[in-house]
């Protein structure tokens, strides 16, 4: 019986220890296995990252550099290749990730959109309505004939009005105050299906490149260039009390949005769009030089708006430009991207 018992003792013995080692076989298969898997996900992560990445620095015009592997996050990634079609909106990327032993590689094809862009009709197209006052003085003009992005040469064609309004009583205000200063096919015109640019304030104030709200004085400044047009928010508030005054040269591509007091008192060069928002908002042109802005501008419909356009400088002016506006458009922070296809 004793002898009987042992056997049993020993055979139960065996039986526990071939399952205990069974289970810590099954969780150390379980740990590998989960182990994997994360470093399968982080590689995937990695490739992911490579993406993105590329894209920022692409839309940013810039050349995404290939084949040179980047560390991060305890493992690496890279693009392995990078190719657009002439106009530049097809994309076609491989990119791989790396983790540990694991090695994630992903193709995909891209198109890349802009998104919606405010409807230029004018050189000054203005909203708001009624109009308590229009003051164009000094030398400043407005020209709605389409010139180039440097606003020195006609294009030839694609011209349109210097000036539209929302109805006819405020384009006789328009008229009245400074017609002779305002060209264009026609110089004024009435045009109440411009768009108001309220609808994209809020996507150009939060993604703005520079920001001004402290009301103060600022030296000459430099916003974005011709192949990376930038955004620029100065927002002056609606007390006109308050101002910010910029007393250097100022050169600028993109979107410019002005809100309250802005006032130009150095050369002023920008190219792209300007939107006035706000009540009582006046823009003044530079002093002295050829300060112009280039492209297009809208004030917003706010009733009651107070519009002044300054300038003392020889050639001070606003003209119409297709091709400066064309290139507000290309600004990286607006870019959006369709998958055609994609591969992993």
């Amino acid at each position: 019986m004793g002898r009987t018992a042992l056997y049993l003792v020993l055979a139960l013995g065996m039986v526990m220890g071939y399952i205990g080692f069974q289970m810590y076989r099954s969780g150390q298969i379980a740990s590998d296995t989960q182990y994997a898997y994360l470093k399968y996900v982080y590689a995937r992560n990695l490739a992911r990252t490579a993406v993105h990445v590329t894209l920022r620095v692409y839309d940013r015009n810039q050349t995404p550099s290939t084949g040179q592997t980047t560390s991060f996050n305890g493992g690496s990634y890279q693009l392995d290749s990078l190719s657009a079609s002439a106009d530049g909106d097809t994309l076609r990327i491989v990119t791989s990730g790396s983790y540990a032993e694991s090695t994630y590689t992903m193709r995909l094809t891209l198109f890349r959109t802009t998104r919606p862009f405010p409807t230029v009709q004018a050189a000054l197209s203005i909203r708001a309505t009624p109009i308590s006052s229009f003051t164009l003085s000094g030398h400043a003009t407005i020209d709605g004939h389409n010139y180039d992005a440097s606003g020195t040469l006609p294009v030839g064609s694609g011209d349109l009005a210097g000036v539209t309004t929302m109805n006819s009583a405020d384009a006789g205000t328009v008229t009245s105050a400074a017609g002779s200063y305002i060209g264009g096919d026609p110089p004024v015109k009435v045009d109440d299906s411009t768009v108001d640019p309220k609808a994209f304030l809020d996507i150009y104030k939060n993604n703005a490149d520079y920001v001004y709200n402290v009301s103060g004085t600022y030296g000459g400044q430099s916003w974005g260039s011709a192949s990376n047009p930038a955004i620029v928010f100065c927002n002056a508030g609606d007390d006109t009390s308050f101002s910010i005054k910029f007393t250097g040269g100022v050169v600028g591509y993109g979107i410019l949005v002005v809100r309250g007091n802005v006032q130009f008192n150095g050369n002023l060069n920008f190219r792209g769009l300007v939107i006035v928002d706000g009540f009582n908002t006046v823009v003044s042109f530079g002093a002295a030089g050829t300060p112009a802005i280039v492209g297009g501008i809208i004030v917003a419909g706010n009733a009651g708006a107070s519009i002044a356009l300054k300038g003392t400088g020889a050639n001070a002016k606003a003209v119409y430009s297709s091709e400066a506006l064309k290139n507000a458009r290309n600004i990286g922070r607006l870019r959006y991207y369709t998958i055609l296809d994609w591969y992993e």
